[in-house]
């Protein structure tokens, strides 16, 4: 499960820009993640909660 969301974030992506471009390409997905975010106020508003 973990990691299950990004993945299909990724693969609904790529789909999107082949589409665009007309043809294959490679995405490769990067994740940052700051320290204890869950608690942070300013961090959660900027993801819209």
């Amino acid at each position: 499960h973990k990691g299950n969301a990004i993945k299909h974030v990724g693969i609904d992506a790529r789909k999107d820009i082949e589409k665009f471009f007309q043809k294959k390409v490679y995405l490769e997905l990067f994740v940052k993640v700051a320290d204890d975010w869950r608690s942070k106020s300013s961090l959660l508003s900027k993801f819209g909660y």
